[in-house]
């Protein structure tokens, strides 16, 4: 007879007596990885994990407490590419160096398009960004989806493009919008749009376009409350302020939202910010003289009392350092800054994070001082990268 004591071990049998609610909420708790290796427990809970609806409860515990997906290159050797997932950005964070997928036979290295639900966008073309991935980092599954509709020919050769990936949450779909720019016979860029569902699992090119405004800059389009939002050069009577260029995903609509004037001045960047569209406008590197800005602001779009939307100035700091750039938000609350300057005793690493309530600044140990970097809040998920309806 055994003589040791204590509680008696959960075997399979007591484990399966429980109410299948229980198994359901307690397994809803768990890491992706865990998950992941329960799957071949039992087909019942491979079965569960799968469903819809147990994912997207899972998604929806693991949703407040997001971690850093940073993409980190080297912009003048072109080398030293990676993606780094950073757990527990403020406390004794972890950082894993992450396999992109098709890695070996890529030309370049991927670009993230960007992150929503623990499914990554990866822009995997060499240029026109034309060839995309759906990625889960955390199943480890991805899908390589079909090639966009709008191509670029000798006779009519592509200028630029814009992309932007977000959630519909009207249509339960995520969507990879592709925004072609044509140079015309006047010089002047006439625009095609085409939107990737992953529901449907097909691009189809949309009439919609917006008007007003010419996009601008390389940084791809921000969720805001299920739109995605690009900084633009304001035309006719927008032309003495720059825009944002608003893409509903629901509707599939465009609008322009005019920024503040200081933003004529500065380099702005626009992000999400407790569930509201945001600015952070920062100095030029290279100004004209007379035509230059040395003061960070931020600015919010809140809702008024009478109904209206107007830009409130959340933060002004004076003399702010040309050397600090943003580039985001983590957790949707506190702006997320890259030092671009030469390593000092002051800034022994390159990643701040900035609350603008209490306007706090924390450094983040991470050595990044010769690299640049993209960041994206990135949070561990089921979701499929093909859908399963």
């Amino acid at each position: 007879m055994n003589s040791c004591s204590g509680r008696r071990p959960i075997t399979m049998a007591s484990l399966s007596s429980l109410p299948q609610t229980t198994i359901s909420d307690i397994l809803s708790r768990l890491p992706v990885k865990s998950l992941i290796r329960f799957k071949s427990v039992s087909k019942h809970w491979a079965d569960l994990t799968s469903n819809p609806v147990f994912i997207a409860t899972h998604l929806r515990r693991s949703s407040p407490d997001p971690n850093l997906l940073i993409r980190r290159y080297h912009s003048q050797s072109g080398s030293d590419h990676g993606i780094w997932l950073i757990t527990d950005p403020t406390l004794n964070f972890g950082t894993q160096l992450l396999r992109a997928p098709m890695e070996e036979s890529l030309v370049s290295f991927p670009k993230i398009v960007g992150s929503v639900d623990g499914l990554v966008c990866l822009d995997i073309s060499p240029c026109y960004a034309s060839d995309f991935v759906m990625w889960n980092p955390g199943t480890k599954h991805f899908k390589h989806l079909p090639l966009p509709l709008i191509t670029s020919s000798r006779d009519n050769p592509i200028w630029m493009v814009f992309l932007g990936f977000g959630f519909d949450s009207f249509n339960n779909d995520y969507k990879l919008v592709r925004i072609v720019s044509f140079r015309g016979n006047d010089e002047s860029p006439f625009l095609r749009v085409e939107v990737y569902s992953w529901r449907e699992g097909v691009w189809k090119e949309i009439e919609e376009r917006f008007e007003l405004a010419q996009l601008c800059g390389g940084k791809d389009g921000m969720v805001v409350d299920g739109s995605l939002n690009w900084v633009a050069i304001g035309l006719q009577r927008f032309s003495d302020r720059k825009v944002v260029v608003s893409f509903d995903m629901g509707r599939e609509v465009f609008k322009t939202v005019p920024l503040p004037p200081v933003t004529r001045s500065g380099n702005v960047v626009v992000v999400s910010y407790m569930g509201l569209l945001a600015v952070a406008v920062y100095p030029l590197i290279f100004a004209a003289s007379g035509n230059h800005m040395n003061r960070f602001e931020f600015w919010v779009l809140s809702d008024c009392e009478d109904g209206m939307k107007r830009w409130a100035n959340l933060v002004v700091v004076e003399n702010f350092s040309k050397s600090l750039v943003p580039v985001g938000t983590w957790r949707d609350r506190e702006l997320v800054f890259k030092y671009t300057g030469v390593r000092d005793r002051e800034h022994q690493s390159s990643i701040f994070l900035f609350d603008p309530v209490d306007q706090r600044t924390r450094r983040l140990a991470i050595d990044c001082v010769d690299f640049c970097f993209e960041s994206f809040s990135y949070v561990e998920s089921l979701v499929p990268v093909n859908c399963t309806r």
